[in-house]
């Protein structure tokens, strides 16, 4: 009877140790798992959030230049962040004149680097100047015959229109005049800095918007 009882308890034994070590690498292996899965989300979440902070910096930083004339106290380049508004670049350059017509432009667009925003004035007939909407509002150029007719002629341009230059004020304006009066015309741009008063970084400023011809 005993060796029967024996036999009986080893079996007991043999069967319920699996169970029990089956039972327990479970646990162990839920737990491990959980554990696991939680620091790959904190992970995925510091990553995704310092690509964005990566892109916010990026496009903060990023600067353009633009040209706006017309009817603007200031009429000249200048450089803003990338999205910024119209009325931005209006601001910098000292506002709008009086006689500026805001009812033909849209201060409220993004500008665009490279671009040249015109400022009508109060009573132009902007259609009879051929200029649409879009070149208004956007500064569009379609080709290069545009865009030249766009540009100041240093040989023709009067006191008034080359006083619209960046950095060139009355005083330097008739300089220019005085200048190509006294030795004819200007070959080239950059022939213009022999005229007193405009230096390397004038000509720089202004050089994309000037022409001879």
């Amino acid at each position: 009877m005993m060796n029967k009882r024996k036999i009986r308890v080893f079996l007991l034994i043999l069967l319920i140790c699996p169970a029990i070590l089956i039972i327990k690498d479970k646990f162990v292996s839920n737990e491990d798992v959980y554990v696991l899965t939680e620091e790959n989300k904190k992970i995925e979440e510091n990553i995704k959030s310092k690509e964005i902070k990566k892109e916010e910096t990026n496009i903060s930083s990023k600067e353009i230049t633009v040209y706006v004339s017309g009817e603007i106290k200031k009429p000249g380049i200048v450089k803003l962040k990338d999205g910024d508004r119209l009325a931005a670049a209006v601001e910098k350059l000292g506002g709008t004149t009086k006689k500026a017509d805001l009812n033909q432009v849209n201060l409220a667009i993004k500008v665009e680097d490279e671009q040249h925003y015109i400022i009508p004035k109060i009573g132009e007939n902007v259609n009879e100047e051929s200029v649409d909407d879009e070149k208004i509002s956007k500064g569009s150029m379609s080709d290069n015959s545009s865009q030249k007719s766009s540009k100041i002629n240093i040989n023709t341009a009067t006191i008034e229109e080359l006083d619209t230059l960046p950095g060139v004020g009355e005083a330097t304006a008739n300089k220019i005049v005085n200048h190509r009066s006294e030795n004819g015309e200007f070959k080239s741009i950059e022939e213009i800095k022999n005229v007193n008063g405009i230096g390397d970084k004038k000509f720089e400023d202004m050089k994309e918007l000037i022409c001879t011809q």
